[in-house]
C-alpha cells in the first residue's frame, strides 16, 4: 500500500511539474492562438496532454554523452521538435515519433506507427504489406504513373530472410482505391542506413530482417498518403523532415563539442588580480521570445 502511494505521489509531482512548467503554458498558448488561424487536430487528439506527456518523456532522454536533452540542447529546437509534434498530431509516449538529439539541437523524427496513425487519419482503410524472396513470381505494371500490383505467387519454401529481394505495401482508401508502395533490398537497406541505431550485421535489422523491411516500405507509403491528402500545414511539417534526412548528424555532433570545448573555461588558471570582475544580468526572457531569436520557428507559428 506504501508503495503504491510512493509511485502516485512521484507520478502527481511529475505532472504537478509538467503543468506549472512556463515553456509549456507558452506552447500551449501559441497552439490556442493557433487553432483560431485555422490549425485543427484530430477530433480524439488532445495537444496539451501530448505535449506534457512528450515533456516527460524528455525528462528521461539523453544525448550522446548521456545528459538530459532538456539541458543540451537549445529552448528553441525543443520548442520546435514539440510543435512538430503537435503539428502531425502524434504522441510521443505512444512511440508515434521520438527526438533526436544532435549538434546541441533537437529534432522530432515521426515512427513507423506515427506515419500508419497520420494515413489513416486522411482516409485509409487497410494497410498490408509482404517481403518478396528469391523464387517468388511478383508483378506489377504502371498507369498513370502509379503501380498496379498484377500478381504475387509465393512459395511457402522461398520464405527465407537472408534472401529477401524487396517489399511492398498495397494502401487501400475509404474510396476503394489503392495506391501500392515497391522496395527492393538496396533501397530498403539504403533506407536502414539513414537510420539511427541501425547495425550492419546484428541488431534487430538483422534478426527480423523480413519484419523491418515490410515497416520500411509502409512507412514510405504512408508517407506518400500524407503527402498527398494531408493539411497543408501538415505537409509542410513532413516536407521538412526531408531535409533533416540530409543532415550529417556525426559531423553536427562533432561541430558541436568542438565549439563548446573552445569555450569552456579553464577553472585552473588564476584570475588576474587587476583584472575587476563584472557580472552580466540579464532578465529571463520568455520562452515565446527565445524561440524567434535563437532559431528558426515553423512557418505557421509566425
Amino acid at each position: 500500500m506504501a508503495e503504491k502511494q510512493a509511485v502516485a505521489t512521484a507520478s502527481q509531482q511529475s505532472a504537478a511539474l509538467i503543468v506549472n512548467n512556463k515553456f509549456i503554458d507558452e506552447l500551449s498558448k501559441q497552439l490556442r492562438q493557433k487553432e483560431e488561424y485555422g490549425l485543427s487536430f484530430p477530433a480524439d487528439y488532445n495537444p496539451t496532454n501530448a505535449l506534457m506527456g512528450a515533456y516527460l518523456q524528455l525528462k528521461e532522454t539523453n544525448d550522446k554523452n548521456g545528459k538530459c536533452v532538456l539541458e543540451t540542447c537549445s529552448q528553441a529546437s525543443i520548442a520546435n521538435c514539440l510543435m512538430d509534434m503537435v503539428t502531425k498530431g502524434l504522441n510521443m509516449q505512444k512511440k508515434q515519433c521520438y527526438p533526436i538529439a544532435y549538434g546541441g539541437k533537437l529534432q522530432c523524427q515521426v515512427s513507423y506507427h506515427g506515419w500508419k496513425a497520420m494515413a489513416h487519419r486522411y482516409g485509409v482503410k487497410t494497410i498490408d504489406s509482404e517481403c518478396i524472396y528469391e523464387g517468388d513470381v511478383f508483378q506489377y505494371h504502371l498507369e498513370n504513373g502509379r503501380k498496379i500490383l498484377d500478381k504475387h505467387e509465393q512459395d511457402f519454401m522461398n520464405i527465407d530472410t537472408d534472401k529477401i529481394k524487396g517489399a511492398y505495401c498495397v494502401i487501400t482508401l475509404n474510396d476503394g482505391s489503392r495506391y501500392i508502395e515497391v522496395m527492393n533490398i538496396n533501397q530498403i537497406k539504403t533506407s536502414w542506413h539513414k537510420g539511427f541505431g541501425y547495425k550492419e550485421n546484428s541488431g534487430t535489422h538483422k534478426d527480423f530482417t523480413d519484419m523491418m523491411a515490410k515497416k520500411t516500405v509502409t512507412a514510405r507509403a504512408c508517407r506518400q498518403i500524407v503527402q498527398q491528402y494531408g493539411d497543408a500545414i501538415v505537409v509542410d511539417s513532413v516536407e521538412k523532415d526531408d531535409e533533416f534526412e540530409n543532415v550529417d548528424v556525426v559531423a553536427e555532433n562533432v561541430a558541436y563539442d568542438i565549439k563548446q570545448n573552445a569555450n569552456s573555461v579553464d577553472f585552473d588558471e588564476a584570475p588576474d588580480p587587476n583584472e575587476g570582475h563584472v557580472v552580466d544580468y540579464e532578465p529571463e526572457k520568455e520562452v515565446a521570445e527565445t524561440v524567434q531569436t535563437e532559431e528558426e520557428q515553423p512557418a505557421w507559428m509566425q
